[in-house]
């Protein structure tokens, strides 16, 4: 009896703990207010109703005695919000924006009966945030796919929030910083899944390979939304610096998709004032989106690709030996009786001839090929079991090929010493939701990241399991 007991007390403290972690890292958002009647006094035990516009996912709570109700965990979206209280008019408020990871308030003044009132909210008036000390921004889709983007990097959006800035004023390919911390500092979710390379402390989709330029891409038109806290909460920890938190677009009740390429090509471009010739350039980015319904009103898929093909020649201008410098060596070998290295002489025949004529410094001007190459997948499945029991889960795959010239004094630029780097990330994400009352739910989270990149041809291979309540 006394080891049942001990038992019981455990499965107790382990599912209170399981009740409280619900309020860590969320991937979703939620609605909270005050009702109150035409005097200002507040409705207690009115019932509110919250509709996703695009599943048709509905949740009910009421209001507690204080005239306060929080509906939590809501997947990012719009919403129809519902409120009925007894001797009151309902009200109904639509197109209420949920963003990731923030906290939409929606007080309600309700009326008399008889007088039914409906509002259509087409830009959000919050411009401050009075329920939490987390500094964010967001960043939605509409922006991520009206604001011009180079390379497609999404992390290139970032500098549109207070306090953020490219690593470095030349330009850093996606890398950037927060409030003077360190790029490393920054912390990557997607989904809420670790997306951090615990290796490099860098992002694992988008990292940058040896020049800068990222490995693999995260399909930009896959992003639903992405949330930049430059003064994170205390329920991310790992690092100080800025969380970044992913939300990966879901199916709806419709089909929705896209296609696309964008091409850049030396074709269309001036020649470099310090280039002989115009190099050849070709860089090309396509792909698609497509989301809707398996079941309506219960699941959903949404599944993306995006590849690339980048071919670019680097200009570089170095000193090689002339023909004349060779014929001063060996004739001062002779005059001092050295004989001629035969291994000095077969690596003499290894550099290339110089095209400069140039009696002193550079004479070799040559363009080295860069070639960047990669293909990006995802498909996620969303499933509401009841209305307050939710799955979502979530496969990326990305795969690369790097192929840059040894720059920034790490050795010879020349075509023949360069530098080759395949890269390959896998991202396995599996989120529960499911609301136990109005103050506790339950989010056990079970993600995987599996990196593998063999570096300046040394194989590198990183595994990291995180399993979190």
């Amino acid at each position: 009896m006394k080891r049942l007991t001990v038992l019981n007390s455990l499965v107790a403290f382990c599912l209170l703990m399981v009740a409280a972690t619900g309020l860590g890292q969320s991937i979703n958002g939620r609605i909270v207010g005050t009702i109150t009647d035409p005097n200002g006094a507040v409705v207690p035990n009115a019932t509110v109703n919250t509709i996703n516009e695009g599943t048709g996912a509905k949740r009910s709570v009421k209001a507690d005695e204080s005239g306060f109700y929080v509906i939590p965990e809501l997947p990012v979206g719009f919403y129809t919000v519902e409120i009925a209280g007894s001797s009151f008019a309902p009200f109904t408020r639509k197109n209420v924006k949920v963003d990731v990871g923030g906290e939409t308030r929606v007080d309600v003044g309700l009326t008399a009966q008889g007088v039914s009132a409906t509002i259509d909210i087409t830009t959000d008036s919050s411009l401050i945030k009075t329920d939490g000390s987390t500094l964010s921004e967001v960043i939605s889709s509409r922006q991520v796919d009206s604001l011009p983007l180079n390379g497609r990097d999404f992390r290139r959006l970032t500098t549109l929030t207070p306090g953020a800035a490219p690593r470095s004023q030349r330009g850093s390919l996606g890398s950037f910083t927060v409030n003077g911390q360190r790029e490393k500092n920054n912390i990557f979710l997607i989904d809420g899944v670790d997306n951090n390379d615990s290796f490099r402390n860098q992002p694992s989709f988008n990292q940058g390979g040896v020049t800068g330029a990222p490995a693999t891409l995260f399909p930009v038109d896959a992003l639903g939304e992405f949330s930049l806290q430059t003064q994170g909460a205390a329920e991310y920890g790992r690092n100080s610096g800025a969380v970044v938190n992913i939300v990966v677009k879901s199916g709806t009740n419709d089909f929705h998709g896209t296609a696309y390429t964008f091409i850049r090509n030396d074709n269309f471009d001036a020649r470099n004032f310090f280039e002989q010739r115009r190099n050849e350039f070709r860089n090309g980015n396509f792909g698609g989106v497509l989301g809707g319904p398996i079941w309506k009103n219960r699941t959903f898929f949404f599944t993306g690709y995006e590849g690339q093909r980048e071919f670019v020649n680097s200009p570089f201008i170095v000193r090689v030996p002339s023909a004349a410098d060779i014929a001063a060596a060996r004739a001062f070998n002779t005059a001092n009786g050295r004989p001629e290295n035969a291994l000095g002489t077969t690596l003499l025949g290894l550099f290339p001839t110089a095209n400069l004529g140039a009696a002193t410094g550079n004479n070799y001007a040559f363009a080295a090929p860069n070639l960047n190459n990669s293909d990006n997948f995802l498909v996620k499945v969303d499933h509401r079991f009841s209305d307050n029991f939710n799955m979502s889960g979530r496969y990326l795959y990305g795969k690369g090929t790097q192929n840059f010239p040894l720059t920034s004094g790490n050795g010879s630029p020349l075509p023949e010493y360069q530098t080759v780097v395949p890269t390959k990330i896998q991202l396995f994400g599996l989120n529960f939701s499911q609301t136990i009352s109005r103050r506790s739910l339950t989010k056990p989270v079970f993600p995987t990241i599996v990196l593998s990149r063999p570096l300046h041809r040394s194989t590198r291979i990183l595994t990291h399991h995180l399993w979190a309540w």
